[in-house]
């Protein structure tokens, strides 16, 4: 449904769809303002805690966005968006065994969204879980195979376990979806 759509249904609170429409065009200073009065009048709108902790996660606040996550996901615990936010906080604040959890919650409700898997993979990888972190890629390349960074990750786990010339081959096929992708020309190097 198209924003002008979405606002005429009267289904979401005005302000909501503003914060919203600010969230999207990244006019954060707008859309913070709103977020924080519609949190103020109702405290237990999850959906405006989860794009309030987006915002904290574009500017670099990720334990305010863990905080607000682990509300919405305490109100709503079948709230898979909130959760899959969470695991990629927690990823960004080098906690990746928590990460996997919310993660293993997050794919038994959506277990076909590869974008999950891809996550999972490089929490994986931080911990030193290479095997788990290979197979997840393998998997997530298969389902997607038009993804440069992705290619590129996988080339790290495969050079990782001393499987160079697999590293190679997958820091090769990064290159050739996108060539200006320079961290993959410097690990090929």
């Amino acid at each position: 449904m198209a924003a002008a759509g979405i606002a005429a249904s009267g289904r979401y609170p005005p302000r909501l769809v503003e914060a919203a429409l600010a969230l999207n065009d990244n006019r954060l200073s707008d859309a913070e303002p709103l977020l924080k009065r519609h949190l103020h009048d109702d405290p237990f709108d999850v959906a405006a805690m989860r794009m309030l902790a987006e915002l904290a996660g574009r500017i670099g606040r990720y334990r305010d966005a863990e905080n607000l996550l682990r509300r919405a996901v305490e109100l709503s615990p079948g709230f898979t968006a909130a959760r899959s936010n969470l695991a990629l906080v927690l990823y960004r604040l080098n906690r990746p065994a928590e990460a996997i959890a919310e993660l293993d919650r997050v794919i038994a409700d959506d277990p076909d969204n590869v974008g999950h898997a891809n996550l999972q993979a490089a929490a994986y990888g931080r911990i030193g879980d290479f095997d788990e972190a290979i197979a997840l890629y393998d998997r997530v390349l298969r389902e997607a195979p038009d993804q440069p960074r992705v290619w590129m990750s996988y080339g790290h786990m495969l050079k990782t376990v001393g499987r160079q010339a697999d590293g190679v081959a997958a820091y090769r096929r990064a290159i050739d979806l996108m060539p200006a992708l320079g961290e993959a020309w410097w690990s090929l190097a």
